[in-house]
């Protein structure tokens, strides 16, 4: 029997013995995966998962064992669990199990199928790590081959479809072509010009500044062929995963009091010691931002409302405002007394943190969100 028929038995066994294990019971904790099966070519690398634990326990961790020693767990963040896929040394494929476990909650398996080992892949090294900057070193094993070296955000690339390497980059070049055409270029010639420069040859390092605070990057390097408007992909896309961390959190609390005369809130904020801006949002219970009285605040939803202010202030920076211009418009200093109509009916999450730009970046969140609910 050829290897990718054996697979092909093997994967249609595992569907039917492991069909169900998504499923809880209603008040269990359950574990939601993005995929069940990944398939790895074989230069390995750091692969995300992303998960979503419904009815999670307090304290709950992950457990996650593998029934290869080539597969192994990275880390786990508030979104995904990062698998290490070795690269491989084999001339054939091969196969491991990953189980994956959680307090309350039917075991998750995911199948990982690693193609034979590469002759043209790739290995990164990412050094200089803090929450808005990161050096990567790309390593190709052919030295005289011209590859890509970039990154891209995370949710981008997965929604631009992580795992489908032509597609992805079939979407990339024609993003290029569309700018060489507007500047009279043909393709070949905007990568060679291009800056800054992504096509490489050797070993390369490349430092990116700007990044989001708390964000997920891919790293990705491919081969690559110029000639005149067309290409061709040489090597296999090649990916692994930084996490960026967020900005270490100044200690400011802020004192919030509101006053209701008919659908008019009074919000009165005091920020204390804090002298600098922050941000007021205002999250009704429909929203994703709205968190039930008296349950936890996790890291996921810190970062999800540091991320909802960076954008914002991001693309009016984009659009031609400054920094101080941006804080300005959007957010306050010292004692702020604000009016604000809501709907009757609704329930409402007021949460306020303090932010701050230094020497005219993006602003970002510096403080824990204080918070009162109306």
């Amino acid at each position: 029997m050829k290897v990718n028929s054996m697979f092909s038995v093997l994967l249609g066994i595992i569907a039917l013995v492991f069909a169900g294990c998504e499923s809880s019971s209603e008040g269990e904790s359950a574990i939601t995966l993005d995929t069940y099966e990944l398939n790895v070519d074989g230069g390995g690398g750091d692969i995300p998962l992303y998960y979503f634990v419904s009815n999670p326990k307090k304290g709950g961790k992950f457990d996650v064992v593998c029934t290869e020693s080539w597969v192994s767990l990275k880390e786990v963040t508030s979104k995904t669990i990062v698998l290490h896929v070795e690269a491989s040394d084999s001339s054939d494929e091969r196969f491991a199990m990953v189980t994956i476990k959680y307090p309350g909650a039917e075991s998750a398996k995911v199948m990982v199928l690693q193609d034979k080992q590469l002759l043209n892949k790739f290995s990164f090294a990412v050094s200089n790590v803090t929450y808005k900057s990161c050096t990567v070193s790309y390593k190709p094993l052919d030295k005289n081959r011209p590859y890509m070296a970039n990154i891209i955000d995370a949710e981008y690339f997965k929604q631009s479809g992580v795992g489908q390497d032509v597609a992805f980059v079939d979407k990339e070049m024609e993003n290029y072509l569309t700018l060489a055409q507007r500047n009279n270029m043909t393709l070949q010639e905007l990568m060679g010009r291009i800056s800054p420069q992504l096509i490489f040859t050797g070993d390369a390092e490349r430092q990116f500044v700007g990044m989001q605070p708390g964000a997920s990057y891919v790293i990705y390097s491919y081969g690559i062929e110029f000639s005149g408007n067309s290409y061709t992909m040489t090597t296999p896309m090649h990916s692994t995963i930084v996490e960026l961390p967020m900005p270490e959190m100044y200690d400011v609390s802020f004192n919030i009091n509101c006053n209701m005369s008919g659908n008019t809130a009074t919000i009165n904020i005091d920020p204390g010691d804090w002298s600098g801006y922050y941000s007021v949002q205002i999250a009704p219970d429909d929203s994703l931002h709205y968190i039930e009285p008296g349950a936890p605040m996790g890291d996921g939803a810190i970062k999800n409302l540091a991320n909802k202010f960076y954008t914002n202030a991001r693309n009016a920076m984009k659009a031609g405002s400054s920094a101080e211009q941006y804080l300005r418009s959007n957010c306050y200093t010292g004692f702020r007394s604000l009016n604000v109509q809501l709907q009757s009916g609704k329930k409402y999450m007021i949460i306020v943190f303090a932010v701050e730009s230094k020497d005219g970046e993006v602003p970002v969140m510096r403080s824990m969100p204080s918070f009162y609910y109306i």
